[in-house]
């Protein structure tokens, strides 16, 4: 459906890319994520503005990636660097605009198919995405430390991360909703999915227990009011 391969892309460009070559592997996240939208769209026309985002910042990608293979092959970097900043503010402004139009697509998807219950999650992450943003410019203006934004940026990250993990678990194609849930070919996956899908089905089970105890208790209620009246 695309979910699984925008869920491969998110972990490869903003956890995996924390290395050496990390512009490279986001370059590579970047191009997975927008094969995904690809999908995604149609079933869900709002995850274009999703798509068109990533393709900017595609783009922007592989300017940043000519900076480094330009350093890489002994050009002067005091002329690449002023290059290489302007790109890293526009990148990290295009990956803000992506993550509140992604997230405002989920809260439609997810009304679309009638899990209400998960909209909470999609607007408790714009809230998360927009203070991890704060923090980031206070830091890039010096008010307070790289390693507390760079502590909330993580977090939020992991918060959409579970929700596209909860998207490909739940959101299927049309016809395909009594299937199993997919296996992923990560290892990882399977275990955190297996782990959220245990505590899932805990929390549908309580909820329903609860539900049949307030019925059970309003009709034992209404059979006293119908004893008194008699």
């Amino acid at each position: 459906m695309g979910y699984g391969l925008v869920l491969l892309g998110y972990v490869l460009t903003f956890f995996v890319s924390i290395s050496l070559y990390g512009w490279a592997i986001r370059l590579l996240g970047f191009a997975v994520m927008a094969y995904g939208f690809f999908h995604l769209k149609d079933y869900f026309p709002s995850y274009k503005l999703s798509l068109f985002t990533m393709i900017a910042l595609f783009a922007v990608g592989l300017c940043e990636s000519g900076c480094e293979i330009a350093v890489m092959l002994g050009s002067a970097a005091e002329a690449v660097d002023p290059v290489k900043t302007v790109i890293c503010y526009v990148r990290d402004g295009l990956i803000l605009v992506f993550h509140i139009l992604f997230l405002i697509s989920c809260y439609i998807a997810f009304g679309v198919v009638g899990l209400n219950d998960k909209k909470v999650s999609a607007v408790t992450d714009i809230c998360a995405v927009i203070v991890g943003y704060v923090f980031y410019v206070l830091s890039a203006f010096g008010v307070i430390e790289a390693n507390p934004a760079f502590f909330v940026q993580m977090i939020w990250m992991i918060m959409v991360l579970v929700l596209i993990l909860g998207c490909y678990m739940r959101i299927c194609p049309e016809g395909d909703e009594d299937m199993p849930r997919k296996e992923s070919k990560l290892p990882f996956v399977n275990r955190f999915a297996e782990a959220l899908e245990k505590r899932e089905n805990e929390a549908i089970e309580k909820t329903r227990r609860e539900i049949e105890e307030k019925k059970k208790r309003a009709a034992e209620g209404g059979k006293k009011k119908r004893k008194k009246r008699k």
